[in-house]
């Protein structure tokens, strides 16, 4: 497993907190804009400051709650990536494969890589110009063969990971020691 996932729990759980915050405090901004635009005539000018105040209040909410979730998007994709480098056999992946596994452009499949491993949501893997490249060598991700439990076909798969049989598809996990799901 590449991901670190404390870290993306984690990140799960502030954007989550943040969407909702935000979409309360938009809710209670346009609630003060349509009040400010029903008030008299002797306060009005008192109220159209509140509704402009409020106006921009609930942009740069709405402003918040759109780069949230974006975030949520985007941990989604390093979800998707560990499994590429999980179901991976030789450790080493090209963007250009990346991209076309899962319909993002290469220009983004990049970015978001060298974001996760800067930040630290990719662990184990080394960046390239053209490929990513699984650590191999360290503990974590040792290939062992096993025996697909679905058609009987050897599999290379890693130790601390899974990966996906050649033959029929079928995904295996290690569950335990010798255990295969």
């Amino acid at each position: 497993m590449y991901l670190n996932t404390a870290k993306l729990a984690t990140a799960k759980i502030v954007n989550t907190f943040i969407i909702i915050f935000m979409s309360f405090s938009a809710f209670f901004k346009l609630l003060f804009i349509m009040y400010g635009l029903t008030v008299d005539t002797k306060s009005r000018p008192m109220a159209m400051v509140l509704v402009f105040l409020c106006a921009v209040g609930l942009a740069g909410s709405i402003a918040i709650i759109i780069w949230r979730a974006k975030a949520i998007s985007r941990n989604t994709r390093a979800r998707i990536y560990n499994s590429l480098m999980e179901e991976d056999h030789d450790g080493i992946l090209t963007y250009d494969s990346i991209s076309s596994m899962t319909g993002v452009p290469v220009h983004v499949v990049i970015k978001d890589v060298m974001w996760f491993i800067n930040h630290r949501y990719l662990i184990n893997v080394t960046a390239g110009r053209t490929a990513i490249r699984a650590d191999v060598m360290s503990q974590e991700t040792e290939f062992i063969t096993v025996v697909c439990p679905h058609c009987g076909s050897h599999v290379n798969i890693r130790k601390q990971g899974g990966g996906r049989c050649d033959h029929c598809g079928t995904f295996m996990r290690m569950k335990g020691e010798q255990d295969v799901l």
